[in-house]
């Protein structure tokens, strides 16, 4: 029964309608809707008179209209707010991907690494420099599973198709998240019902719903609550005469949300995680040969400390563990050993459950690790200063041509000359820079980054000038001596028979160099000559041959060269940035340290006569001289840098070789041992060993097997990241607050908020929309970023096992803070009026406002993924902070090694790369039929995600790490399962606040259901074979090694402590060793098998490491010719691939890597450091003749004895 006035019950459905006559005057009485189960509603039309001037006063006030409106009649401060979200940030993206196809052609090195740095046959097709070529890249969008990979080892081409590698398969995890989320969009629940204005209570005291919420689940709640339907939970039904058929209404969004939302993404995702567990079982046997590898920890078998690696390998063998742990070796007698007659054949190898083929004793190489280092630095100043030394030099011809041309240099400011300082050693404090460390993985185990280092760490070794606690003066340097000042007499002497300066005769004049050194010096009544060095030292022409006689040395010198001492033609005079000379000096010159350099011709010809640069005829060929402005005195201190380093780094290779001596010692007798590294089949069934799932050496922490994690370290680790998670959720609960500030209700309660609620629409909207999501996605990525720190910190094992470790935090940082406390922070907050307000509310009304507060915040939700959706896939592509990075490096590199670690590629990081795109599949997962509005702006972010994807994977990423055969993806399939619960879940729990229990119950069963099954599914999947389905033989074996690895044989041993056994070699021999190839054959009688024989395991990586694999790294020039010549011989790297020593034990003698230049200085002083310093050199390669003919260093080192 309807009651109402009849005058004015036109007038209150205009209102209501939201149509109003300027020009009347109205009034109106309350309108009661009684229903026949006595439900009523009582909506209340105000009393509204207003004039025409009344309108236009108020239209003239920047008075904000807090009214209710309804969608299409208007823009509230939400709506505005919102649509400054969508233009802002793509704006903002826009110009990012704009910018990145502009700068992507002109940073090859960058955004075209795999195009030159990975191996000829592995390079995709290169693409052009249109600004769209990037959007269609030479690879798949979507990366092929292939179950027949009966092919697989034929060639590394051919494996990379058959076998995706893990960032390829993230991309079709990607797209399996985009097929979903685009098949849940289905607002059929939406239409013909009346605007949210209509039905909405309004608020008490300020504060509105939004327009946007028209197109929310609200809508439809807002019905329900009006009294359309049944309080009675078992018979549910609409009113008779109500047209809207709410429960009609709710029945289609429960069967839409299972039939059309869970089914369908449940059985695509199972259907993929099917395919990946398969891959991963072919990836297993095929490209791993049902090998794996594992770390076993001294501190889990103190059974096995002291134990010498012969002995361990022994023990393995006898115990049943191992087919032939170690290669079979010839006896003297021709005969084979004790190893061959314990070799198995093939087919008695394929059926043993545990195999260990491999075993590497890990021990303690902090101190080669520290000298390795300080080779490193000593390497990287020798290789400046040749490369400065090379660069002193260029090519000229007897007659001006234009190769002696020189770009003039740019005259934006003139030249101010500076002082130079006065202290000693400024000169080379001012020019320090910071050092590029090795890039590569897998190339030391120094930093022993941990919360709590070792003890060791904390002992002081080594020190010197300390005596007592007391500081002892050191005795001064003979530089200081002669400018000290002195009381008395001292009387300071210098070598008479001088090389450099000649014979000189007694009382001759001396002074104090540059490098700290006596040397001759003018009388002060004289005129000072700068120092000049002998040309045979540091003169790169070879044309003046010298002789040897019994008085010294003489000097040939041809036609066409001139003595510049005495006959310096005027054409060569130069700058001088010392001290100009006055006049001719009458000192005799010895012929030793005279200047010469060829006479060009000086003809007196016409200018114009004579023919242009390019067309002259040179009478003579082209010679090398330095460049102008460089004088001997420069040279000089060049060379004498090159002195140094050069005799530094050939003592400290000296150094490392007798320490790497000592420390495969150690291995054989079994001291100092961290712990041994296997490989082999079944190893997950070992006693205390923990799995390395990469199973490649790149994959190996060093460091933190050098420096073993505690439980310290891992309360530590939660410790932060349990502050990390606090702090994120107060930061989501501010931004949550803000959100809501125009809500109804809140900023009356919250009174910080009421000068939002009280501006302008657009500044209200940007404050209430814009800001908290930009707010909310900075403290998620701060928050992200300090976890992931804290995670790598502590450090797995493996790296791939500390990525996924890294993964799943990220997921489930995004999942319960990002995700579940945003929306139970914000619908408590906007329930805030209930709980607060005096009144005894009933429980019913309190659960229903908490659930319009959970539905409100999908608006919060739309503005971060609208933020994200085109700004984080162009960041991806851009990568500013990386291309700042690279091209200041390379501004600031002198080497070509230091060029090539600026540009040394980045690694796949799967937290960074999808990191959005799981807070937006979370927020589509629980917002999708809720608020149908998020669903496009998701899809949005997964297109340009998945776009970006494809084009880093293609052409960027470069594979330095290991693969895993897709272990992440599968966990991430199993949680994107899980995800699918989200939505059943909080929808139930919407329905069950409004007493509608039947599709609230049915919805919440099937939410638990899906949770369920996916685990239970995923789990039986994933399950390996356990240790009961092994034979008795294997499990007693296994038993007898657990016993012994569990005894502890002393009761503390300490690192310096040495070994339980002693070794049969007696005394240690200190003696030179060839290389350490030799090393470990003669200690440890293990040699690297040949490349055709090698097992799959460890997997090869595209990792290109510039010590070990110098050749190789000299060829990866992003200028270089796409096709070289092979290298003749097999690198150290390659030779080493198979070996798990430590990396400080396999190190080689560095390579040094010269800069190539047209003049030939680059290879002469190459042939000088092999064939006298006995120093291994490369140049750049930039073309094919480039390339220096040279044999293996590790044959090399194996023959030179």
């Amino acid at each position: 029964m309807i009651n109402t006035t009849p005058a004015t019950t036109a007038t209150t459905i205009n209102i209501v309608l939201g149509r109003h006559e300027p020009n009347s005057t109205t009034s109106s009485s309350p309108s009661v809707f009684t229903s026949p189960t006595a439900t009523t509603f009582t909506a209340f039309s105000q009393s509204i008179a207003t004039t025409s001037s009344a309108l236009s006063f108020s239209s003239s006030t920047a008075v904000p209209d807090s009214s209710p409106k309804c969608l299409g009649h208007g823009f509230d401060a939400s709506v505005e707010g919102l649509i400054a979200a969508v233009v802002l940030p793509t704006a903002v993206g826009l110009f990012i991907w704009l910018l990145f196809a502009i700068l992507r052609p002109r940073f090859r090195q960058l955004y075209a690494l795999r195009e030159w740095f990975v191996q000829p046959d592995l390079r995709p097709k290169p693409l052009g420099s249109s600004l769209t070529a990037f959007l269609f890249p030479h690879v798949p969008l979507v990366p092929a599973i292939d179950n027949d990979v009966s092919d697989a080892g034929r060639s590394a081409a051919l494996d990379a198709q058959l076998f995706p590698s893990d960032d390829q398969l993230n991309q079709r995890a990607l797209w399996t998240s985009l097929l979903i989320v685009l098949g849940w969009r289905f607002p059929l629940y939406l239409v013909s019902t009346p605007c949210l204005a209509h039905f909405a209570p309004p608020a008490i005291h300020s504060g509105a719903y939004s327009v946007l919420q028209d197109l929310s689940l609200l809508r439809l709640l807002e019905l329900v609550d009006a009294g359309a339907l049944n309080s009675n939970p078992i018979r549910t039904r609409a009113e008779p005469s109500g047209p809207d058929h709410t429960h009609t209404r709710i029945i289609i969004l429960t069967a839409l949300t299972l039939v059309a939302g869970v089914l369908p993404a449940l059985w695509k995702i199972i259907k993929e995680l099917n395919r990946a567990v398969e891959f991963r079982h072919l990836w297993m046997e095929f490209k791993c040969e049902g090998k794996e590898m594992a770390w076993l920890s001294a501190t889990r078998a103190p059974g096995l400390v002291g134990w010498g690696e012969k002995r361990v390998k022994d023990f393995l063998l006898k115990s049943g563990l191992s087919s032939a742990v170690e290669p079979p070796r010839r006896s003297r007698g021709g005969r084979n050993g004790r190893a061959e007659r314990q070799q198995l054949s093939e087919y008695e190898q394929a059926y043993l459950e545990v195999d260990v083929q491999s075993l590497f004793s890990i021990g303690d190489t902090q101190q080669l690790a520290m000298l390795i280092d300080e080779r490193d630095e000593i390497l990287e100043n020798l290789e400046i200063a040749e490369t400065r030394y090379i660069a002193s030099f260029r090519t000229t011809t007897p007659d001006p041509s234009i190769a002696d041309y020189q770009p003039p240099p740019p005259s934006d400011r003139p030249y101010i000359s500076r002082p130079l300082p006065l202290a000693p050693g400024a000169r080379e404090k001012r020019g320090r820079r910071r050092r590029a460390v090795n890039p590569a993985f897998a190339a030391s185990s120094l930093a022993p980054t941990s919360f709590v280092a070792p003890s060791q760490y904390y002992k002081l070794r080594g020190v010197q000038g300390v005596s007592g606690g007391r500081f002892v003066d050191s005795q001064p340097t003979f530089s200081d001596s002669i400018n000290s000042r002195v009381i008395g007499s001292r009387f300071q002497e210098v070598n008479r028979n001088s090389v450099a300066f000649g014979r000189l005769p007694l009382g001759s004049h001396v002074k104090v160099e540059r490098s700290g050194q006596l040397g001759p010096g003018s009388p002060p009544a004289s005129i000072t000559y700068p120092q000049i060095p002998d040309p045979r030292l540091y003169g790169p022409n070879f044309s003046i041959e010298y002789f040897q006689d019994g008085e010294g040395f003489e000097e040939v010198v041809d036609d066409d060269w001139v003595d510049l001492t005495k006959n310096a033609p005027g054409e060569f005079d130069t700058d001088f940035n010392g001290m100009p000379p006055a006049g001719p000096s009458n000192e005799e010159i010895p012929a030793a340290r005279r200047e010469t350099f060829p006479l060009r011709s000086r003809g007196g010809e016409e200018p114009e006569s004579m023919a242009p640069p390019h067309l002259r005829l040179q009478p003579a060929q082209p010679f090398v001289r330095p460049l102008d402005g460089m004088n001997y005195g420069d040279l000089g201190d060049v060379y004498a840098d090159i002195t140094q380093w050069r005799s530094r780094l050939k003592a400290i290779n000296g150094e490392i070789a007798e320490v790497q001596r000592d420390r495969y010692n150690d291995i054989a007798d079994g001291a100092r041992i961290k712990g041994w590294l296997m490989v082999g089949k079944g190893l997950r069934f070992l006693h205390g060993v923990e799995m390395i799932e990469g199973r490649a050496k790149e994959d190996i922490r060093w460091d933190v097997l050098q420096n073993e994690r505690s439980k310290l370290d891992l309360v530590v680790l939660w410790t932060i990241v349990g502050m990390v998670v606090v702090l994120l959720a107060a930061g989501v609960t501010a931004a949550c607050g803000l959100a809501l500030s125009t809500a109804p209700d809140v900023a009356h309660f919250l009174p910080f908020l009421q000068p939002i609620l009280n501006a302008p629409p657009l500044a209200s909207g940007l404050a209430s929309i814009l800001v908290p999501a930009v707010a909310a996605t900075l403290f998620i990525t701060v928050a992200l970023a300090l976890v992931n720190w804290a995670v790598n910190v502590h450090g797995s094992i493996s790296i791939s096992g500390g990525q996924l470790l890294v993964f799943k935090a990220t997921f489930y940082i995004l999942t319960s803070t990002a995700a579940i406390w945003l929306i139970t922070a914000g619908a408590l907050i906007f329930a805030i009026e209930v709980f607060s307000s005096s009144n005894t509310s009933t429980p019913n009304n309190r659960t229903t406002t908490v659930a319009n507060g959970s539905v409100y915040m999908s608006v919060l939700a739309l503005a971060m993924v609208i933020n994200a959706a085109i700004i984080f896939p162009g960041l991806l592509l851009l990568q500013p902070f990386r291309l700042w990075r690279v091209t200041r490096a390379e501004r600031n590199a002198v080497t070509p090694r230091q060029r090539f670690r600026a540009v040394y590629p980045r690694t796949y990081n799967p937290s960074f790369a999808i990191g959005a795109c799981i807070l937006a599949i979370v927020f589509a997962s629980t917002f999708s039929m809720i608020f149908p509005l998020i669903g496009p702006a998701v899809t949005i972010l997964l297109l340009l995600t998945l776009i970006a994807h494809r084009y880093l994977v293609g052409y960027v990423y470069a594979r330095t790490h290991s693969q895993t055969g897709g272990m992440l993806q599968i966990w991430l399939l199993k949680r994107l399962g899980t995800l699918l619960s989200f939505q059943p879940i909080l929808l139930g729990l919407i329905f069950l606040s409004r007493r509608i229990f039947i599709e609230g119950g049915v919805l919440l069963g099937v939410g638990v259901f899906v949770i369920l099954f996916v685990e239970i599914y995923a789990g039986r999947k994933m399950r390996l074979p356990g240790r009961k389905t092994l034979s008795p033989i294997t499990q007693d074996s296994l038993e007898r090694f657990a016993s012994t690895a569990k005894t502890s044989q002393l009761p503390y041993v300490d690192d310096e402590q040495t070994s339980l056994v002693s070794s049969a070699r007696g005394t240690r021999t200190r003696g030179s060793m060839a290389s350490v190839l030799e090393m470990m054959s003669l200690t440890l009688a293990v040699m690297p098998s040949p490349s055709p024989s090698r097992g799959p395991v460890p997997l090869q990586t595209e990792t290109l490491d510039d010590l070990t694999a110098t050749e190789r790294a000299a060829r990866t020039h992003p200028d270089a010719p796409p096709h070289l010549p092979p290298l003749p011989f097999t690198d150290h790297a390659e030779e080493m691939s198979g070996i798990l020593y430590a990396p400080e034990l396999i190190a080689p003698q560095p390579i040094v890597w010269l800069p190539n230049d047209a003049a030939g200085v680059a290879r002469s002083e190459a042939v000088d450091l092999q064939k006298y310093h006995n120093l291994q050199v490369t140049l750049d390669v930039r073309a094919k003749e480039d390339v220096m003919p040279r044999r293996s260093s590790s044959a090399q080192g194996r023959t030179s004895r």
